[in-house]
């Protein structure tokens, strides 16, 4: 689905070219991650006086991990939807849904969210390709869906143990 039109008042159309040193640049880059806005939105802020503050450390971590689980989840629906195979879509609600959930409710486990966004981004760029693919009538073969199973495990078994310790301690996969 097409974005719909702006109002000619609310488009975007102009631009500013701005230089900086490369130390400049990741101060910038830094603020912005801190703000947990993208780099344009960061400098928009800034430059308008709308003083853009840093999100407190749990909630960037959160929003990461929730980012990186949600794509997972949304690229196994897409194999589900290519292949017809279940699996992908029992994955895709655990991933997205009862892992997820249970990550939310448990604000203790910032630090290892943290420690564990970049093994799954790592993953989930993995499934994105397989996902792109079969959405160009190349499916993964049996060898290569068992390996993308495995890996998602491999990253969120931390965290699957984590969330599986506190409460009712029941492994739901």
């Amino acid at each position: 689905m097409a974005r719909p039109f702006l109002n000619p008042d609310e488009r975007r159309s102009e631009f500013l070219r701005v230089r900086f040193t490369a130390g400049e640049m990741d101060a910038l880059r830094e603020a912005a991650i801190a703000a947990g806005m993208t780099l344009t939105d960061y400098a928009r802020a800034a430059l308008l006086d709308k003083r853009p503050r840093a999100k407190p450390k749990p909630d960037r971590v959160t929003q990461q991990m929730v980012y990186e689980l949600q794509s997972i989840a949304v690229n196994f629906r897409q194999l589900e939807a290519a292949t017809g195979e279940a699996a992908y879509g029992q994955w895709a609600h655990y991933v997205g849904g009862e892992l997820l959930d249970r990550l939310l409710d448990r604000p203790d486990l910032t630090g290892m969210m943290e420690a564990h966004v970049v093994p799954i981004n790592e993953v989930g760029q993995a499934v994105n390709d397989a996902a792109h693919r079969a959405n160009m009538e190349k499916y993964p073969d049996d060898a290569e869906r068992d390996a993308l199973f495995a890996a998602v495990k491999r990253v969120t078994e931390p965290l699957h143990k984590a969330v599986a310790r506190k409460g009712s301690g029941k492994d739901h996969r």
